[in-house]
């Protein structure tokens, strides 16, 4: 029985090295000569009460440049034994610097972060992030740890103009009055071409950072 349950675990974990790296669960189109795998990347979801108190850091800021992506290893156990790593996990990583136009919460004594975007161009294939891709250029609201790695899509939060472009997670905590609707033929094209809907909540993004500041702060 023991046996049995440890065969098991190997299998399943062996299934998550595989989604992981997008082989899995992953949607691969053509690229030029490398296929585009989807994230299957899972992070815990937050409300933005959460996300404001788990972020080490939360800026609006403007991507400068673009790094080189590296394969990050990740140990991985299949004894189910978390003591015993066995294999190893690839995940790429692109490191994203970015200009600080306004610190709401973290070191306000730095103009510049990197954000390491989980994702990117190996060797082999292009492992898209969860989100947003960063494209220099892009403005953006980031919440992020403390090793400058964010919780996926719910936080990463595009600035178009003045507006700020808002996730289901972000309406439950602003004022219907203050959200309006745009039209995605009228954003830039570094974020319009990686958003599939017709249209985007939107509301002003100083009164979006006003909001965030206000949850930090309580």
């Amino acid at each position: 029985m023991k046996k049995k349950i440890s065969f098991i675990i190997a299998v399943c974990v062996a299934v998550c090295i595989m989604a992981a790296l997008g082989y899995l669960y992953g949607k691969s189109v053509d690229k030029g000569d490398l296929p585009i795998y989807e994230s299957a990347a899972i992070y815990p979801a937050f409300s933005m009460p959460a996300l404001a108190e788990k972020a080490s850091t939360i800026v609006s800021a403007t991507v400068v440049s673009i790094g080189e992506t590296y394969l990050e290893e990740i140990p991985v156990s299949l004894s189910g034994n978390p003591t015993e790593s066995s294999e190893v996990l690839y995940n790429p990583i692109t490191p994203v610097t970015l200009e600080i136009e306004t610190s709401v919460k973290g070191n306000d004594t730095v103009s510049t972060l990197i954000y390491y975007e989980e994702g990117g161009i190996t060797p082999s294939y292009i492992q898209l992030p969860d989100g947003y891709t960063m494209e220099v250029g892009m403005e953006v609201i980031l919440f992020l740890n403390e090793r400058g790695h964010g919780w996926g899509a719910q936080s990463i939060f595009p600035v178009v103009g003045d507006d700020v472009i808002l996730n289901r997670m972000a309406l439950d905590y602003v004022d219907d009055s203050d959200v309006s609707v745009l039209n995605t033929s009228q954003i830039d094209g570094k974020v319009r071409s990686q958003i599939s809907n017709s249209t985007v909540s939107v509301m002003g993004k100083e009164d979006f950072l006003t909001i965030v500041e206000e949850m930090v702060n309580n």
